[in-house]
């Protein structure tokens, strides 16, 4: 499924810096990577009740393919894995 392929593990951006771009700049250089290793896709997690980093991921192409939970904790929580092909 996930074969040939780069994961992001985390994009975080401070709230003070967010809104310049520092986010599509950090996204954009891993796509880079990946297409540079000849990947055929890049994919990543991102927290169910994290709007706001699910529209950015899918204005830059990637969907949703499944979901996984993770405990933080004791808490159980879920990322919706998302994947771009390239």
């Amino acid at each position: 499924m996930l074969e040939q392929a780069l994961e992001i593990e985390r994009i975080y951006v401070d709230r003070e810096f967010q809104g310049r771009k520092i986010g599509q700049l950090l996204l954009s250089k891993a796509i880079d990577i990946a297409k540079k290793k000849h990947l055929k896709q890049v994919w990543l997690g991102v927290w169910e009740h994290n709007p706001k980093a699910i529209q950015f991921y899918e204005r830059n192409g990637f969907q949703k393919f499944d979901k996984h939970i993770f405990k933080l904790g004791d808490d159980e929580q879920t990322d919706i894995l998302m994947r771009l092909t390239l």
